[in-house]
C-alpha cells in the first residue's frame, strides 16, 4: 500500500532513519538506504540518503518485529525537499 510521510531523522553515515506516517500521529516507519529508489538526477553518485523534513512516498510493510519498529518503508521516493 503506497503511503506518504515526513522524514523525522536520518543517519546518513549509518544508512537508516525514521519516517513519520502522514495523518497518523505517532506512527513511525523504519527506513534503510537500500529501500530508497535510485534517482540519477538526485543521486548521481548512486549514494542514496534522506534529509530531515523531506516528504516521501513509500510502500508500507508491516513486520513481524515487536516493539517500536512495527513498520518498514520500501520503494521510497522523495516527493519534495
Amino acid at each position: 500500500m503506497k503511503r506518504e510521510g515526513i522524514v523525522e531523522w536520518y543517519k546518513e553515515e549509518e544508512g537508516y532513519g525514521r519516517i513519520l506516517l502522514k495523518d497518523e500521529e505517532g506512527v513511525h516507519v523504519f527506513v534503510h538506504f537500500s529501500s530508497i529508489l535510485l534517482d540519477k538526477d538526485r543521486f548521481p553518485d548512486h549514494f542514496r540518503y534522506l534529509r530531515q523534513k523531506q516528504k516521501v512516498s513509500f510502500d508500507l510493510i508491516e513486520t513481524s518485529m515487536t516493539g517500536e519498529q512495527k513498520y518498514v518503508a520500501e520503494n521510497v521516493m522523495i516527493i519534495s525537499d
